[in-house]
């Protein structure tokens, strides 16, 4: 018989990912540290989506198949947006997050796997149908975009045509994450993995505090 793994209680890693969110926070704030961390936002992103399926419950035939999906669809649309400019708009990324195919990262297509996650486990508490959820979870991932982008910005993760974020950005965000967010509740996984509310929280809340930092320390 198999050895069972060991896996930490789910309170000690949240107390772990505050503590590495507060020292992300203060990495990024100090100069001397700032091109270091910078080179680890794929790491970070990597160790969040390993995290969140650690916890995963529900291995099932088809939650893999949406999954893999999922990761697949969203990096061939980055590729897509990058060579066309459809949906988001005109943009590259830079070599920051490799490694790299044709431009665009691969670690995109596991980002959006884990932000479509994180909605999906925030929004199953809803009271109301799946498409509704669906929606819900659209604008939530709509939101951390409207955070993620100065971000990105910022770091260097990617680049806009004449440095604007376009509203079609936005709106094909919320189209796509509709879409993504709405194949999970086709059959949907177990929705007991908080963790993923956590993650998301904890995310979002250093893009803000980062922001809100940068702009201060730059008057």
């Amino acid at each position: 018989m198999p050895a069972k793994l060991n896996i930490p209680d789910p309170e000690r890693i949240k107390s772990f990912l505050m503590s590495y969110y507060i020292i992300g926070f203060a990495g990024f704030s100090i100069n001397i540290s700032y091109d270091l961390f910078r080179q680890l936002i794929s790491f970070s992103i990597l160790l969040s989506l390993a995290l969140l399926l650690v916890y995963h419950k529900n291995w099932s035939r088809t939650f893999i198949i949406t999954a893999l999906i999922i990761i697949t669809g969203g990096w061939l649309i980055e590729l897509i947006g990058t060579k066309t400019g459809f949906p988001f708009g005109e943009y590259e990324y830079s070599n920051l997050l490799r490694p790299l195919i044709a431009g665009v990262p691969l670690i995109l297509g596991l980002n959006w796997l884990f932000l479509v996650y994180c909605s999906f486990v925030i929004t199953s508490f809803i009271p109301a149908a799946n498409t509704l959820r669906a929606m819900a979870g659209a604008l939530l991932m709509t939101g951390y975009d409207f955070l993620l982008e100065p971000f990105a910005i910022h770091t260097g993760m990617w680049t806009w045509q004449e440095d604007k974020v376009p509203l079609s950005n936005y709106i094909a965000w919320f189209v796509i994450s509709f879409v993504f967010v709405r194949l999970l509740y086709i059959n949907p996984p177990e929705k007991d993995n908080k963790l993923g509310i956590f993650l998301f929280i904890y995310q979002a809340g250093l893009f803000a505090a980062l922001l809100l930092t940068w702009k201060l320390l730059s008057l």
